[in-house]
């Protein structure tokens, strides 16, 4: 059976010739990295606009690709600014509204980003990119809550982390020492539940796990590997695992001690892995785990960065360390890693070396990826939403007539 387009185009005639199942097979194929190709493709004809917001559809579309593909990604950088969201890929995706230039991006995984406005705010928010929409949460209520990192988690039951649903449960995770500063220094992890609106009662080992003085967390994204989340140290000096299921903190010593620090990911087979610079060279490593539960380091693969980025050359000492490259964010699934230098920052794709600048110059400290499936329904929702706010502001100030007016421009010209 024929689809039947509206429109004498010549795209609308040739997709009238195709069978229906024929047609979602090759919209199936649509590179999810370009969001843009399914827009256009659900203006064809109106039964590919139907097939392209069809639930069923879209589920066997995400099954069909796998992980979420990367479409932008916020950065921490010194001094604060606007530009904080960066998109690498046409998407209705616009930076959060926050009033205060000084946030702090903490994660951003399963279609949220975690923001922290202290001190200029009590609270952190919870922000989904893809719908606009932001939910604020009170931080935890700790005497020395000084140095800490955080990741945030669809807790939804079930969930294959596709496509988590917007008003969907989620967890807030957060990893810190108690006094950094001081000798025998110790971390403490507290867990945030969307269902129950609080936080649980600080886990801490006092009696196994102690930190050397000036022992800070790097906040940088932390690795979700099973049950567990492991947060890197500053520095490179170590890894802090929380067993989600246990309650439980550890230490992981790494197979180097990058200063530059270093970034941590999910690696197959529920493997725990880091990326880590020295010199021009970026090397990966696999951790697993031995019979007597100590930690084996494998070097996976060894990069040469010197053809790849801009060399180097700095005057003045303290410039230079902030210059030097090292890695700051990493991408789930797509094997891709972020690295800053004195030129701006850099997306590598492993796989195939290739190499994008994404940002330019700056003391850029962390970059958390966001990745999430964008379909023609999202896109066009979004846009009756932010139709819907613009309105009613209108509304507001009075301006009846000239909503009147333009509510029936857009009747004349809408196809039956």
């Amino acid at each position: 059976m024929s689809n039947h387009c509206v429109g004498g185009g010549g795209a609308a005639a040739g997709a009238d010739d195709l069978t229906d199942d024929l047609v979602a097979e090759i919209l199936l194929r649509l590179r999810a990295s370009e969001p843009a190709c399914l827009v256009r493709a659900s203006a064809v004809c109106k039964p590919w606009r139907r097939l392209l917001t069809d639930q069923a559809f879209l589920r066997r579309y995400r099954d069909f690709h796998g992980a979420p593909p990367l479409l932008g990604f916020l950065h921490n950088v010194a001094g604060g600014g606007e530009d904080r969201y960066v998109p690498v890929t046409a998407s209705p995706v616009s930076p959060p509204d926050i009033a205060c230039p000084f946030w702090v991006a903490l994660d951003c995984r399963h279609g949220r980003a975690l923001l922290d406005e202290f001190p200029f705010s009590a609270d952190f928010t919870v922000w989904h990119p893809m719908a606009g929409r932001r939910r604020r949460l009170p931080r935890p209520d700790l005497p020395y809550f000084k140095s800490y990192a955080a990741a945030l988690l669809c807790s939804a039951a079930g969930c294959n982390h596709l496509d988590c649903r917007r008003g969907g449960p989620f967890l807030v995770v957060v990893v810190g020492i108690d006094e950094p500063e001081q000798q025998n220094s110790r971390p403490w992890a507290t867990v945030y539940s969307s269902d129950s609106d609080s936080w649980s009662p600080t886990t801490s080992d006092y009696l196994n796990l102690t930190l050397t003085p000036n022992c800070d967390i790097d906040r940088k994204p932390a690795a979700l590997v099973g049950d567990a989340l492991h947060f890197a140290l500053a520095e490179g000096s170590g890894i802090i695992k929380y067993n989600m299921e246990e309650c439980s903190l550890s230490r992981i010593h790494p197979p180097v001690v990058y200063k530059g620090g270093i970034v941590v990911m999910a690696m197959g087979g529920n493997l725990l892995g880091l990326a880590g610079i020295e010199g021009s060279i970026l090397s990966m490593w696999s951790s697993d785990v031995s019979l007597d539960g100590g930690v084996r380091w494998e070097k996976n693969r060894v990069i040469k960065l010197e053809s790849f980025l801009p060399s180097i050359d700095c005057v003045e000492a303290v410039a230079c360390e902030l210059a030097q490259p090292a890695p700051i964010g990493f991408v789930d699934g797509a094997d891709i890693v972020f690295v800053r230098t004195d030129a701006g920052v850099f997306m590598i794709e492993l796989k195939s070396t290739c190499v994008r600048k994404v940002c330019e110059r700056g003391y850029f400290k962390a970059v958390f990826p966001y990745t999430s499936f964008c379909t023609p329904g999202v896109h066009l929702q979004q846009n009756r939403v932010q139709f819907s706010r613009k309105r009613l502001l209108e509304l507001r100030e009075g301006d009846v007539a000239t909503v009147r007016q333009s509510n029936g421009k857009s009747h004349k010209g809408t196809q039956p």
